[in-house]
C-alpha cells in the first residue's frame, strides 16, 4: 500500500514538473547583456539611424554650486561607459592652456585629456561598440596663449580611435571600434557639422541630424511631448535623431535645476519607452542610471548576428 502511494506521489511530481517546463517554454527569455558590450549582439548591417542609443547631457558635470546649479550627472564618464552610454555631451574651456570640462561658469574639476584617455581605453577594449562625443566651447579661454581650435585638433589626433569623418557610416559594422565627433565648437570641417544652425531651446533639422533640445520649458508636460515627437520623427526619417531629455522649468521660484526635471522625466521615460520596439534614436539624459540606459539600448532589434 505504501509503495503504491509513493508511486502515485512520484507520478504527480513528474507530471507537475512536465507542466511547469512546458509553461516556461512559452515565456520570453531575457538575455542578460553585458552593459559594456551591448552592441556586440547587434547585426553588422544594423542601420545606425534606426538604433536606440543612451547618451548623457553635460556628461562630465558632476559638480555644482551649493549642490544645485551646474550638476547634471552623479556618475563618472568611466562608469557611464560601463553601463552602456555611447553619446557624450562635453563642454570645454581652455584654462591655463589645458582643456577643462565646464558647465556654464562652473569648472567641473575634470580635464578633457583624462576623459579622452578613458574613452580611448574603453573603445579599444570593447571594439564592438562605437561612441559619439559632442564637443562645444562652453566658455572663452582663460589665461591661455594657444588657439582653442588648433589645440583641440592637436589633442584629438593623439588618440587613434578618434576619427574626423564628417558623417556617420550607414551601418553599425563600419562604425565599430571608432569614436566620432559631433562638432559644435568650430566651422572647420572636422567631424559631423553642428556649429552653424544649432538653434537654442527648440527642435530643428541640421544636415543629417534632427535635434530636440527644448531645455527652457514652461511645464514638464511640454517636454514629454517634445521627447515623444522626436521618437515618432525617428520612425519616418533617415536623419540621426538627437533627443535631449534634459530641461529646466523657466521662471519658477524657487528656481529649478537639472535634478528637478530629471526626477520627473526619468521615471516617466522608464515607463514610456517600453512601449516602443526599436528605433528611439539617441536619448540624452540628466542623472543617467544603469536601469534607464539599459531600457533604451534594449529597444534595439537583437537579431542573430551575421
Amino acid at each position: 500500500m505504501l509503495k503504491q502511494k509513493k508511486k502515485i506521489i512520484e507520478l504527480c511530481i513528474f507530471v507537475l514538473i512536465g507542466i511547469t517546463v512546458t509553461l516556461l517554454s512559452f515565456l520570453p527569455i531575457s538575455k542578460n547583456y553585458d552593459t559594456s558590450l551591448w552592441m556586440s549582439d547587434l547585426n553588422d548591417n544594423t542601420i545606425i539611424n534606426e538604433m536606440s542609443i543612451p547618451g548623457t547631457h553635460n556628461s562630465g558635470s558632476n559638480h555644482s554650486i551649493f549642490d544645485v546649479s551646474g550638476k547634471c550627472q552623479d556618475m563618472s564618464i568611466s562608469n557611464q561607459l560601463k553601463i552602456g552610454v555611447r553619446f557624450f555631451d562635453l563642454r570645454l574651456q581652455l584654462v591655463d592652456n589645458e582643456f577643462m570640462i565646464v558647465h556654464s561658469f562652473v569648472n567641473q574639476k575634470l580635464s578633457f585629456i583624462s576623459v579622452l584617455k578613458d574613452i580611448d581605453a574603453f573603445i579599444k577594449e570593447n571594439n564592438e561598440e562605437f561612441i559619439i562625443i559632442s564637443l562645444k566651447e562652453e566658455a572663452s579661454s582663460k589665461n591661455s596663449s594657444v588657439n582653442f581650435d588648433d589645440e583641440l585638433y592637436n589633442t584629438l589626433v593623439k588618440y587613434s580611435s578618434i576619427v574626423f569623418d564628417n558623417k556617420l557610416p550607414n551601418i553599425l559594422g563600419e562604425a565599430r571600434g571608432k569614436v566620432y565627433i559631433l562638432n559644435r565648437y568650430s566651422d572647420n570641417g572636422i567631424g559631423i557639422q553642428a556649429y552653424y544652425g544649432w538653434y537654442d531651446s527648440t527642435s530643428f533639422e541640421l544636415g543629417d541630424l534632427y535635434v530636440q533640445d527644448n531645455y527652457c520649458i514652461d511645464n514638464i508636460e511640454d517636454k514629454k511631448r517634445d521627447i515623444i515627437n522626436a521618437i515618432e520623427y525617428n520612425k519616418n526619417n533617415d536623419k540621426l535623431v538627437i533627443n535631449f531629455a534634459s530641461c529646466y522649468l523657466d521662471g519658477k521660484f524657487p528656481p529649478t535645476y537639472a535634478g528637478t526635471a530629471a526626477s520627473i522625466i526619468n521615471p516617466w521615460l522608464l515607463e514610456t519607452i517600453g512601449d516602443y520596439d526599436n528605433g528611439l534614436g539617441i536619448i540624452l539624459l540628466d542623472f543617467v542610471t544603469e536601469e534607464l540606459a539599459k531600457e533604451i539600448y534594449m529597444r534595439n532589434n537583437y537579431e542573430v548576428r551575421s
